[in-house]
């Protein structure tokens, strides 16, 4: 993506790119199996890192909506950070709430008209 900020304002310090790629690189993600076969995805959860990392998934999930970037999943708006041949984003509202990040191989989708479509979706 073109013109996309590499950096942003977050709780009064700022917070790059390789602050986040180190983050969402500190640790071991799980496939989420309940979505295997329509929407194939990674996540990690906050329970399962750990609640000293509350403090890194706000700031991870504010520079996703931040330096990221609008688009839909279905019906559903969001915003997106690509980075590493993944997509990340998050789905709490207000962002503080954040327990959840979300990725995606880039390979496994496509993004047409701001809309993701999984590659593997049956046409018919």
């Amino acid at each position: 993506m073109t013109g996309r900020k590499r950096s942003c304002k977050i709780l009064n310090s700022l917070y790059t790119e390789d602050d986040f790629s180190t983050f969402v690189n500190k640790f071991t993600w799980t496939f989420a199996r309940t979505y295997a076969n329509r929407a194939p995805h990674e996540y990690l959860a906050l329970s399962k890192v750990g609640l000293e990392y509350r403090l890194e998934f706000i700031k991870a999930a504010q520079f996703i909506r931040e330096a990221g970037f609008k688009a839909f999943y279905y019906s559903r708006p969001n915003f997106y950070y690509i980075l590493d041949g993944n997509y990340y984003w998050t789905m709490d509202d207000p962002v503080e709430n954040t327990d959840l990040i979300n990725r995606a191989k880039l390979s496994d989708y496509e993004l047409i008209d701001s809309h993701w479509q999984w590659k593997g979706r049956k046409q018919g």
